[in-house]
């Protein structure tokens, strides 16, 4: 009897207990909310330019070179000598020089004075202490001009003569300064004699027989290199 009355009881608190765990379950759970989280969109991607190149300057075409023109004209009423080949204190061309043809350049000048009997060219490189580069006297007094290349002869049928130069040769002996640059001063006398010299006399001996006979005197300068 007691035997049914425990099984009774405990069936009761199965019950009982079953119901208690019913009753703390929810009857209905709210659904969870899914966020979907949008993935970032990727970092736009840098654009590589191609650097920027500078222009270049434009090439600049050297101007040809010219031989320089004379910077004054002649008077022929003045006593003054220049070359038609180059300019008071300019250059004097290469074909006039060592490293050119070494013909003498073309020269021209003025009336002398009144009573002249003769003209004495001397060209001296007066940077290199006045070394001697031509020795030309006895020129004619109604001579005005002398062309380019005179032959480097001793004697001329009009009466000229020829010194030596500083390397001891008749005639022109153009510039060939090193490492330069030179002046070389072309010196035109006018004399109220005729020079009783030989050819190929030196300048010492030549000016010495021009003291007290020089009437007037011009020069022009040219420059090498």
């Amino acid at each position: 009897m007691i035997s049914r009355y425990l099984r009774f009881a405990f069936i009761a608190l199965i019950a009982l207990m079953v119901l208690s765990i019913t009753s703390c379950v929810p009857t209905s759970s709210q659904p969870t909310a899914v966020v979907e989280v949008s993935p970032s969109p990727p970092p736009p991607t840098e654009t590589q330019l191609p650097p920027t190149q500078t222009p270049l300057p434009p090439t600049e075409t050297p101007a040809p070179t010219k031989t320089p023109e004379p910077t004054a004209t002649l008077d022929p009423a003045i006593f003054e000598i220049r070359s038609p080949a180059f300019g008071s204190e300019e250059s004097i061309p290469g074909i006039y020089t060592c490293k050119g043809d070494d013909i003498s350049p073309p020269l021209e000048w003025g009336d002398p004075p009144e009573n002249t009997i003769s003209l004495v060219l001397l060209v001296e490189d007066i940077t290199a202490s006045n070394l001697v580069h031509w020795i030309l006297f006895n020129i004619p007094p109604e001579t005005r001009s002398l062309p380019r290349a005179v032959p480097t002869s001793g004697h001329f049928n009009d009466g000229r003569q020829q010194g030596r130069n500083q390397i001891l040769k008749l005639g022109y002996f153009g510039p060939c300064p090193m490492p330069g640059p030179n002046q070389y001063r072309f010196r035109l006398y006018a004399l109220d004699i005729t020079l009783d010299l030989e050819d190929g006399v030196m300048k010492i001996p030549m000016k010495e027989a021009m003291k007290g006979h020089i009437l007037a005197e011009t020069e022009v300068i040219g420059v090498y290199p």
